[in-house]
Formats: structure tokens, C-alpha cells, sequence
């Protein structure tokens, strides 16, 4: 059995080590108390990097809202490069505000490709 599995059954054993603790009892006990970053449930552990209170429920669960806060954070208001204007984009990587401006943008790109390649008539 590990140890985060021990834990996950044994919660009423360590919320007493928990309040010895705080008491006196126990004043070296490893035991704290922590709050679920997946679900929200306070639990009680050993293990000092511990952040979920069951893995194998709420780890994924805990990690996908952790990288959805991240990926929040890295999409700050930017400057749209067709148009000007501000916007809040709903990809990290968007650099236009509307399809409009992604298009505008791709057939000016098209036209200015387009007019180098095209060689003037000699002369006579």
C-alpha cells in the first residue's frame, strides 16, 4: 500500500496527530492540514508536497485547472495587427481580433507575394 493511499483511508488518524499537534502533544508531527487544489476538501497528510487530496481522483482533475489559469494569465489584451484595436484573445496565440482582419491580413500578404513575382515588360 503507498503511502498516499494509507492517508486517503486514514484521515480521522491524522486529523487527531493534526489537533495533538496544534495542542502540544505531538509538537514534531509532519502531519498538516491542507485544502484540495482539485475539489476544494480540506485533508490532512505527511507527504510536504502533497496537493491533492486523493491522486488518483482529483491529481488530473487539480493539474488541467492549474494549466487553465495559466493559459488565462498568458492571454492578456493585445493589439490587433490587421486593425489596431485592443481585444482579449481566446487562444494564446491569436494575433488578430476577428476573421475579418486574419483575412485581410493573409490576402495583402497573397497580393504583395504575388506583385514581386511578376517581372515589368521590357522596353523597346
Amino acid at each position: 500500500m503507498w503511502n498516499c493511499d494509507w492517508e486517503y483511508e486514514n484521515q480521522e488518524t491524522l486529523k487527531q496527530w493534526y489537533e495533538e499537534k496544534l495542542t502540544g502533544i505531538r509538537p514534531y508531527s509532519a502531519v498538516r492540514k491542507i485544502i484540495c487544489k482539485a475539489c476544494g476538501r480540506v485533508f490532512y497528510t505527511q507527504i510536504s508536497t502533497k496537493k491533492y487530496c486523493y491522486y488518483h481522483l482529483c491529481g488530473n482533475r487539480g493539474y488541467q485547472k492549474d494549466l487553465k489559469q495559466r493559459r488565462l494569465e498568458k492571454r492578456q489584451n493585445r493589439v490587433c495587427k490587421g486593425c489596431g484595436k485592443t481585444f482579449t484573445p481566446k487562444r494564446s496565440d491569436a494575433v488578430y481580433c476577428c476573421n475579418a482582419c486574419r483575412q485581410r491580413a493573409y490576402r495583402q500578404s497573397v497580393t504583395d507575394k504575388v506583385s514581386g513575382q511578376i517581372d515589368p515588360l521590357p522596353q523597346s
